[in-house]
């Protein structure tokens, strides 16, 4: 994982073209923490409608990790 601490300005320059983002550089993600890209999830205070939080991020976080999961096992039991 990459865990960036951003103050009040969105780090994701690097990623600039390879996810969608808002105006502002916060990464777009559904509820599932899902990003524009498969198998790419998001979370804390670099996703958009975040309210750059400690509580917020940790349940980001466990939305985003359960997701994960579950899109890894999803795509390993297609490719069995």
């Amino acid at each position: 994982g990459v865990f960036v601490a951003i103050g009040r300005t969105p780090d994701t320059a690097p990623l600039k073209g390879k996810l969608n983002m808002n105006e502002k550089g916060y990464i777009e993600a559904n509820e599932k923490m899902e990003t524009s890209v498969p198998g790419v999830f998001v979370c804390g205070d670099v996703r958009q409608g975040s309210i750059a939080q400690i509580s917020t991020a940790v349940g980001d976080g466990a939305i985003a990790g359960t997701e994960a999961s579950k899109y890894v096992l999803i795509l390993n039991a297609k490719n069995k």
